[in-house]
């Protein structure tokens, strides 16, 4: 155990201090991991706990893996800053940050000789400072690349962006090449030549676009996307490019076709019926955002989200329209809300105008035979949802007939609370199997349960289309709600 050190709180409050040589020499050409390991490790130097120092730590707080910890700690012995001092177990000691003076210290500078040349010929319209000599090593000590490929690379960078070319684009495609695994000069030829046959076709969709520049190394990334992964032919690339109308770049387009990708729209046929289609739904959704009282600027993303999962299940336009008109007199306001109305009805095979309003013509019947039991009770009152829900209960769970309820409800009137009177009175019914007409006029002669108090008064609304009236509507509703979705 060390004589002295850093107590636990000074370790996690102080401050670790870093070489402005780091920030002006390393920290430019070296990747965001690499800068991360970097600093997380020099704060751990601070720390002697060998359970918060070490590898697995790294890993967990940068989210990294341990072969990208140790990718990056390779990389920084290369550059000088660390030392991999062992391996089993892994240990770096970190040392100090000094100017580079001749660029990365190479044991053996000859055999990069005829590299530094190449790629000096070919970024011609300028001198290639040993900052940039060192990100090509790493590419090459680190990352694995071939030489030759690196040249490549360079070479076909300047064939883009000129002779005078930053080295930041040619580590940027390299990085790129990286990911795909394309390393050899065999691979990264190959994949220049499958990017150079879409060259002339890149140009045409940059000008639809009404962009007159060379396309970057993510934009031919993008296009071999389309063309290959998607399957969409350069005809039908190029007549969406022209249907932006020079509004968005190759992002939006992108968005597009990856949108007409998921739709599996892939003819101009099926692409050009989509937006006809598309447009239509955009009108829909103003109108039904309207209706509920909203008001969105941009409907995009409420076509995407729900008008077009609607309208695929069915529905057109005049149907919707009328659900947001029910939703507004429900008071519900809201497209997350109409869209579980919507839901509820697809799950009773309720996808027509007509079935629709055919099932709310039945519900009304039984409201209005509802409203005959309430009256027979002696109340002058519109029915209410407590008043459905008993009425269900009689008839759906019990058994009960309508003439039967209607029976007992004569005793009920003149009683406090008539209704839950009656519901007492049918669930003694029940209890006791009183299931015929002449054995419950019997039974009503006995049974007199203590009644409690209840009030429940609605209003009365008109619903401006079809003329229903909000309790109407509510017993729709009410139906609505036992339904699973």
């Amino acid at each position: 155990m060390a004589l002295c050190s850093y107590s636990s709180k000074l370790s996690t409050e102080g401050y670790t201090v870093i070489d402005n040589n780091f920030f002006n020499e390393f920290l430019p050409q070296a990747t965001g991991d690499d800068v991360k390991v970097y600093l997380y490790g020099l704060t751990l130097c601070n720390t002697h706990s060998s359970d918060d120092n070490s590898l697995d730590t790294i890993c967990k707080v940068l989210s990294l893996t341990e072969e990208q910890v140790l990718k990056a700690f390779d990389y920084w012995q290369m550059m000088g800053l660390v030392q991999v001092v062992s391996k089993n177990p892994y240990e770096v000691r970190y040392l100090p940050v000094r100017a580079q003076s001749g660029g990365l210290k190479i044991r053996n500078k000859e055999k990069y000789t005829d590299f530094n040349e190449q790629i000096q010929n070919i970024i011609s319209g300028r001198m290639i400072t040993p900052t940039e000599y060192n990100n090509y090593y790493t590419l090459i000590e680190v990352d694995h690349f071939e030489p030759e490929a690196v040249v490549l690379i360079a070479q076909y960078c300047a064939s883009i962006k000129g002779a005078s070319i930053g080295y930041p684009y040619i580590m940027a495609v390299a990085r790129d090449f990286e990911k795909q695994g394309i390393k050899t000069v065999s691979a990264v030829d190959a994949k220049l030549i499958e990017q150079e046959k879409s060259t002339a076709e890149i140009k045409q969709v940059l000008s639809a676009l009404g962009l007159k520049r060379e396309a970057d190394i993510e934009e031919r990334n993008l296009y071999l996307k389309w063309t290959n992964n998607f399957g969409f032919t350069h005809g039908v690339i190029l007549e969406v490019a022209k249907s932006l109308k020079k509004r968005g770049g190759f992002i939006k387009l992108d968005e597009l076709l990856s949108k007409y990708f998921e739709q599996k729209l892939f003819t101009m046929e099926e692409v050009l019926s989509f937006s006809e289609k598309r447009d239509s739904m955009f009108e829909l959704a103003k109108t039904v955002s309207k209706t509920l009282g909203l008001y969105y600027q941009n409907v995009e993303n409420i076509v995407d989200t729900y008008i077009a999962d609607w309208t695929n299940k069915g529905y057109d336009n005049d149907t919707l329209i009328f659900i947001s008109h029910y939703c507004f007199k429900q008071s519900i306001r809201t497209l997350d809300g109409m869209n579980t109305v919507v839901q509820k009805f697809f799950k009773l095979g309720l996808v027509s105008l007509a079935s629709i309003e055919q099932y709310i013509s039945g519900i009304l019947k039984t409201d209005e035979l509802i409203k005959e039991v309430v009256d027979k009770t002696g109340l002058v009152r519109q029915i209410s949802s407590l008043d459905r829900e008993f009425y269900k209960t009689w008839t759906d769970s019990w058994g009960f007939t309508h003439e039967q309820i209607l029976l007992a409800a004569e005793t009920a009137k003149d009683k406090t609370n008539p209704m839950t009177y009656l519901n007492k009175v049918i669930a003694n019914l029940n209890e006791q199997g009183a299931n015929d007409t002449k054995t419950i006029k019997e039974k009503l002669k006995e049974i007199k349960p203590d009644a409690r108090k209840t009030s429940k008064q609605t209003k009365q609304e008109s619903f401006e289309k079809h003329n229903y009236s909000r309790e109407q509507l509510s017993a729709v509703f009410t139906s609505l709600e036992d339904v699973e979705i």
